[in-house]
Formats: structure tokens, C-alpha cells, sequence
């Protein structure tokens, strides 16, 4: 019988530092020795979804996709990191629903700091009105009402965010014993 794996899915506003935590946490699940996947959405969107584009109706596709991906490898016993905006919450629930384990992590920052981050350039497009639709500024980003875990990335740094991860996965016993 496979041990089941865990679906560990960062949510935040572009900028907000989703990415480098879930990174570190991967890093972190792979020295324990755990088979680790981690789904960036945007190197998914890009690999496989190029011409999606970032529509409601097309951000609702991609999300559902990245569910769907995690859902199979976490059946399999591989923890699963998924990076995505996913600025609505029925695209988490549909998440949470169609996993064994979920873990809902929020990454979050006043829009200011993610605009001074803004690795991507993104916010800099939308300041010169090449673009109108980033989430949590043009379009709606929906706040997690019950997150397991917050990361306020403008009050603590990368590792402090990656221990409170490990922290609950440890809590809720989703870590085998090392």
C-alpha cells in the first residue's frame, strides 16, 4: 500500500513570494527524503497551456488542471507543491475536494510590496497600462477564509515562512516520522 502524499498549495497575489517558499519547502521534503513535485503555474501554464491566457474563464482552467495534477501524483505518495494565484476560492475548494491531504498556504504582503518586488515586471506593465488584468489589483483575488498557514512575507523571512509550513505538516501528521 503507497503512503499517500500531501497536495501543499500556496496561494497570493503575483509578487507575494509563493514560489520562493514553496522552493525551499520542496528543498526541505526532499532532504527528509519524500518524493517532492512541485507545479510552479506558471512553468506549468507555459509548458503545457501557452495560448490559455489569463481570462476568469481561463485562470478557472489552468487551476483545475494543476488540481487535477496534484490530486493523481498525491495518490501515488508524492507531496505536491502547486504555486498558483488562484485568486478565487472555489479554485482552492475544487482543490481541497479532490484531495486526500490539502494544505492551503496564503502568501501574503500589501500590494505595495509585491509592486516593488515585481519580479516579473508585471506590475510595471499595468502601471503603463499594458495590461488590466492582474489579480488582487484589476481583477478580484478572493482571500482564503480558513488557510492552514499564513505567510506574511513582509514580516518574516523565507525560512521563518518554510518552518511554519514543515510546523503544520508536521501537526497534522501529514510527515512520516524521521
Amino acid at each position: 500500500m503507497v503512503t499517500p502524499g500531501t497536495v501543499i498549495w500556496f496561494t497570493g497575489v503575483a509578487a507575494s513570494g509563493k514560489s520562493t517558499i514553496g522552493q525551499k519547502v520542496e528543498e526541505h521534503l526532499r532532504s527528509l527524503g519524500l518524493e517532492v513535485e512541485n507545479l510552479d503555474a506558471d512553468e506549468v501554464r507555459q509548458r503545457l497551456s501557452p495560448n490559455l491566457g489569463f481570462t476568469p474563464e481561463a485562470r478557472d482552467e489552468n487551476t483545475k488542471r494543476l488540481a487535477w495534477m496534484a490530486k493523481t501524483l498525491s495518490r501515488h505518495g508524492v507531496y505536491v507543491i502547486v504555486a498558483a494565484e488562484s485568486p478565487m476560492r472555489l479554485h482552492r475548494d475544487r482543490a481541497r475536494e479532490w484531495a486526500d491531504r490539502f494544505v492551503e498556504v496564503w502568501v501574503t504582503c500589501p500590494l505595495e510590496v509585491c509592486k516593488d518586488r515585481d519580479p516579473k515586471g508585471l506590475y510595471a506593465r499595468g502601471e503603463r497600462g499594458e495590461i488590466n488584468d492582474i489579480a488582487g489589483w484589476h481583477l478580484p483575488y478572493e482571500e482564503p477564509l480558513n488557510p492552514e498557514v499564513i505567510c506574511r512575507t513582509d514580516e518574516e523571512d523565507v525560512d521563518g515562512s518554510v518552518a511554519k509550513v514543515i510546523a503544520k505538516l508536521t501537526e497534522l501528521g501529514y510527515l512520516p516520522c524521521v
